[in-house]
């Protein structure tokens, strides 16, 4: 998606906060935030690694707005894969161009930003607005802060996350949290589902890269069930209805894959949910909005700091979505 100097999109995506330890509880996103701020204030902390180490990323730059329960980061990305940048003025038929030093990669940042109420029909769930910027995807936002999170945990003598077991020893364990952002759902996604003809469901599970008969040319990826719908479910309770059934086999299969045709005689497409609280996966049907007139102009695609003129914004975006009462 490409920048431009007068505008920027932010997509709507949830948070979840997790863990594997079945037994432990789910912590709060507040107390994973100063994990996150921990190491945006050490400047030997190093960057998160990705594609072999040419493309690294790190927190640039943190905001807590306490009165309204926002937290707000600058992610910021270096691509070494990325080509020079050259600048051309056609109409003196010149080119200008800007050669990377070693190590150096083209620079990424955007804004992610964090409700720190949680959803009140998902307790572990949070609204986070990402500023759309090549290379700064959910994916590797995610990765990042899941690794700082991991890297802490495991460094600290006073581990942060522990837990005494309700069954056996009663001893004292540790845990590592770690998050999920999944796409959070259009007008027009409900809009479809409920006036567009859904064409077919199917319940996935993800399997181990497993071959078949010991061939290794033939290989398992996923196990799938499909699912029957009734064309007869009243427009209006077609989400609803869907959502209960898959969540209830939530455990069994943490996907479903939703088939709609929105328009008559029009294009068929899918779009994959997870099933324990209905969120997006992938980039269909995401929730955006797009910020315009700003005063001055967005004229780099790496800040140093935080912008005020596109934060203000972001959070009058991010409260009003969240159902504040004012």
């Amino acid at each position: 998606m490409a920048l431009t100097q007068h505008a920027r999109n932010i997509l709507f995506f949830d948070l979840s906060v997790s863990r594997r330890a079945k037994q432990a509880p789910y912590p709060k996103l507040e107390e994973l935030v100063p994990l996150w701020t921990e190491a945006q204030k050490t400047d030997d902390f190093s960057p998160k690694e990705f594609e072999g180490g040419t493309i690294t990323s790190i927190i640039k730059d943190y905001e807590i707005d306490p009165d309204k329960r926002i937290a707000t980061f600058l992610i910021e990305v270096s691509d070494k894969n990325a080509p020079n940048a050259s600048y051309t003025d056609h109409d003196k038929r010149t080119v200008r161009h800007l050669v990377k030093n070693e190590p150096e990669g083209n620079g990424f940042s955007a804004h992610v930003m964090f409700s720190l109420d949680s959803n009140s029909k998902y307790p572990n769930t949070y609204l986070t607005l990402i500023e759309a910027v090549p290379s700064v995807s959910a994916y590797r936002i995610q990765s990042m802060l899941n690794d700082i999170i991991n890297r802490i945990c495991k460094s600290r003598k006073d581990k942060p996350f522990q837990y005494v077991s309700p069954t056996g020893d009663r001893k004292t364990k540790n845990y590592i949290p770690h998050i999920i952002l999944a796409g959070h759902p259009s007008e027009n996604f409900h809009k479809d589902i409920e006036e567009g003809r859904i064409t077919g469901l199917t319940l996935v599970a993800p399997k181990s890269d497993v071959s078949l008969g010991g061939n290794p040319f033939i290989r398992m990826n996923e196990l799938s069930a499909k699912v029957s719908i009734s064309r007869d479910i009243p427009k209006g309770e077609r989400w609803d209805a869907i959502l209960t059934g898959v969540s209830a086999k939530k455990s069994e299969f943490p996907i479903a894959r939703i088939f709609l045709q929105p328009e008559k005689n029009g294009k068929a497409v899918h779009v994959d949910i997870d099933t324990s609280a209905g969120n997006l996966i992938g980039d269909a049907y995401i929730k955006t909005k797009r910020l315009i007139d700003f005063e001055k102009a967005l004229n780099t695609s790496a800040v140093e700091e935080i912008s005020p003129q596109l934060v203000n914004p972001m959070k009058i975006e991010l409260v009003k979505e969240r159902g504040d009462v004012t």
